[in-house]
């Protein structure tokens, strides 16, 4: 369950479960705004392929191949349908902007050819102190309110618009490489090569980039933002 608690650096795990949507189209008339509409998706089945994949390791670990033969033809399943969720978005790996708390190594040079990225989890981060702002307060109930219904669009559009200093991080892999990864484990795992199709599945999880945005560093159109006023005023939600 979203909930943005009303006190300094809260840190809210986006729940996949709860939704696979894009940003509002409000902001979709800006060129940054073609990243926070990217970034306010995520793969549902991704996810769970994801949870699939760690879980057939676990089970090559404790020498249970059935279970983890089983496990990843769920996987497989898993992505087939994350391919056709519409969640998946083209950039660069070059492009991908890891977040400030975050250190990426890699001793390759990242591609600058844009590729289709699957997302597969996020976090939002509040660092305003707003407990002491009735105005943003207020605006943090109304995106409760929404990300109680899966609006994550709608719930970050909200706190950009009272002013509250939000980013997101989404933890994105490599759609169609994964997708051959994991179809390339279920055939170790039928011939039985055990250790080659755990180092395959490794290799999944190390794919694993993230993106980065600042809400507050996106500029908002003043007609976008009068439009999105009389809304929210219209909807009983409070922006500053």
């Amino acid at each position: 369950m979203f909930n943005l608690e009303m006190k300094r650096t809260a840190i809210i795990a986006i729940a996949v479960t709860l939704c696979a949507c894009g940003m509002e189209s409000a902001v979709a008339s800006q060129s940054p705004a073609s990243t926070l509409n990217d970034m306010g998706k995520l793969s549902t089945k991704g996810s769970q392929a994801f949870t699939e994949i760690q879980q057939a390791r676990l089970a090559i670990f404790s020498g249970r191949p059935a279970q983890a033969t089983k496990l990843v033809k769920e996987a497989q399943e898993s992505m087939k349908a994350a391919q056709a969720d519409n969640s998946a978005f083209m950039k660069a790996e070059a492009d991908l902007k890891t977040p400030p708390s975050m250190t990426y190594q890699s001793s390759a040079a990242k591609s600058t050819t844009p590729v289709s990225w699957l997302p597969v989890n996020g976090d939002v981060t509040i660092t305003d102190d707003f407990a002491a702002k009735p105005s943003q307060a207020k605006a943090v109930t109304s995106a409760n309110a929404q990300l109680k219904n899966g609006k994550t669009g709608a719930a970050m559009q909200v706190l950009k618009l009272a002013d509250i200093n939000v980013s997101y991080t989404m933890a994105v892999v490599p759609l169609k490489q994964t997708v051959a990864d994991v179809d390339k484990a279920a055939g170790l795992l039928s011939a039985e090569k055990y250790y080659e199709a755990n180092q395959t599945l490794k290799q999944v999880q190390d794919s694993v980039r993230y993106d980065w945005v600042d809400l507050r560093a996106l500029p908002q159109p003043s007609h976008v933002a009068e439009k999105n006023a009389s809304g929210s005023a219209a909807s009983g939600t409070v922006a500053k």
